[in-house]
């Protein structure tokens, strides 16, 4: 009888939210710090293991700015917006 999950609506509150763009901030700067740890690291190392700490603090970098991203699309939903009536019937002739 429900929904199928994948179409559910879901409404978080704005405590919840804020919790979630928080956590999403210090783990993406958390990745974006090690990412730059990692590439200065690589630096020092010759080779094929040099390469491959360098690709890992490209990866790590991704994943901050992602997080960073999505903590800044969470943050910006929470702010308040005025009702918008999107069907409008004025313009209408009725038979």
């Amino acid at each position: 009888g429900g929904r199928p999950c994948h179409t559910s609506c879901v409404r978080m509150s704005r405590p919840r939210v804020v919790l979630r763009a928080a956590l999403l901030l210090a783990g993406g700067a958390f990745m974006l710090w090690k990412a730059a740890g990692s590439h200065r690291a690589a630096r020092q190392v010759p080779g094929a293991d040099g390469l491959l700490l360098d690709r890992l603090a490209l990866v790590w970098g991704l994943v901050g700015a992602l997080a960073l991203a999505t903590a800044a699309v969470a943050l910006l939903s929470l702010r308040s917006r005025a009702r918008r009536h999107t069907l409008q019937l004025k313009d209408k002739e009725w038979r």
